[in-house]
């Protein structure tokens, strides 16, 4: 007795199966005319979409992978790379599983996981404008790829809203690679460019609007993050057994009931320097920065105030501004951004500051300090800040400073 299910489905014969003696010798007459280069990037992070609805996470995850994009968070091990797993800041997994994902969420999911993205609906391009970009996204070698919308049906193939990557392209024979991540439904193949931006065009009952196609290329962020560590290995000596001991002592001592209780404590024993301990890397040169990194710190900025603990330091702040007369409150209300570089402080120092709190306060301690609870960016600047306080702290004691 067969097995129930499909295994794949013949392609129609307006499409060539990349594999085929004809869909290979297409290939090596697109690499000779130079539209393969961005072929070879995604070929190297090309895999099959894990849900049958997952296909513009597949397709993302390729797209991201290909451009090393690093997610600053662990996906397995002790390695850093993109599963759809990681996928979650615009749209909850278990939605996008059920229903899909639109046009515009892949955009918004693409710009939130460190691409900059130029997207075009069917009815703001023309064919010669995607012939084009086709062109130039697959004339690239590594820093720019294309993500094409379309409907399968006008192609002939069973099924209707599609996301794949673009992987090539032959002018002579206006031919487009679509790396089709369905790979358990239908192979790599080639289609006519004029067929395909037809396929465009088909109005997504969803939405309501075209299909159409997406340009992804590594944000410009200059290669750093935002927040760092202002200390070397030497000044992180004089400031560890604060946090190793002096106030993990206090904290005992006080046993403070909740979260609110803990930062107003805090707030009591920390001396005003030690907010130079993570700092940020903008200052007042925002204006120089490229509209990409302008964009990046305000949706950072935008993550943390959004983090639950930054609620909890700004009312502790207003509270203790209040208090003039008490010598320990009189730097707080002059720290504009207290609240700001207090929750990464507190976020990205050793977790042993908190392990004399009382059991239920620590799990919420932990539950606040859950890096895979964080939006996309704040995951990434806290990662790296408590992996440079790891760095620091590790030299210190090899040189036998602490």
């Amino acid at each position: 007795m067969d097995a129930e299910g499909f295994y794949r489905r013949a392609l129609p014969p307006q499409c060539i199966a990349f594999s085929s003696a004809q869909g290979r010798k297409i290939f090596a007459e697109a690499l000779t005319l130079g539209g393969m280069e961005g072929y070879f990037a995604l070929a190297e992070q090309f895999h099959t979409q894990v849900e049958p609805a997952f296909c513009g996470l597949g397709t993302l995850v390729v797209v991201l992978n290909a451009l090393s994009i690093d997610p600053g968070r662990i996906w397995k091990g002790v390695w850093r790379w993109y599963g759809e797993e990681f996928l979650d800041c615009c749209k909850p997994l278990p939605v996008v599983k059920e229903e899909g994902i639109t046009f515009d969420e892949l955009a918004c999911l693409a710009r939130c996981n460190g691409a900059k993205v130029a997207s075009y609906r069917s009815h703001q391009s023309s064919l010669e404008q995607f012939r084009q970009t086709i062109k130039e996204a697959t004339s690239s070698p590594q820093d720019l790829h294309i993500i094409v919308s379309y409907s399968r049906q006008i192609l002939g193939q069973t099924g209707d809203g599609h996301f794949s990557p673009v992987g090539g392209y032959h002018a002579e024979r206006d031919l487009v690679l679509i790396l089709d991540v369905a790979r358990f439904k239908y192979p790599p193949h080639w289609v006519p460019l004029p067929l395909l931006w037809d396929a465009l065009q088909p109005i997504d009952l969803v939405t309501g609007k075209g299909r159409g196609y997406m340009l992804l290329s590594k944000a410009d962020t200059g290669n750093h993050t935002f927040y760092h560590v202002a200390l070397d290995q030497y000044q992180w000596a004089t400031v560890a057994p604060y946090f190793t001991k002096t106030l993990p002592q206090i904290l005992a001592k006080n046993q403070p009931d909740s979260v609110i209780e803990l930062v107003q404590t805090i707030l009591q024993n920390l001396p005003p320097e030690f907010l130079t301990i993570v700092t940020n890397k903008i200052n007042n040169k925002l204006l120089k920065l490229s509209s990409d990194v302008q964009g990046l710190w305000q949706q950072l900025l935008t993550e943390i105030h959004a983090h639950p603990l930054f609620a909890v330091i700004k009312t502790a702040k207003a509270a203790s501004s209040n208090q003039e007369n008490d010598p320990r409150f009189q730097w707080v209300s002059h720290q504009e951004n207290l609240p700001d570089l207090l929750t990464m402080l507190l976020l990205s120092c050793p977790e042993c500051l908190y392990f004399n709190l009382q059991e239920h306060l620590l799990n919420q301690v932990r539950e606040l300090r859950e890096v895979e609870q964080m939006s996309t960016l704040m995951r990434q600047e806290v990662i790296r800040l408590r992996e440079q306080i790891s760095a620091l702290h590790e030299l210190s004691l090899k040189l036998q400073i602490l």
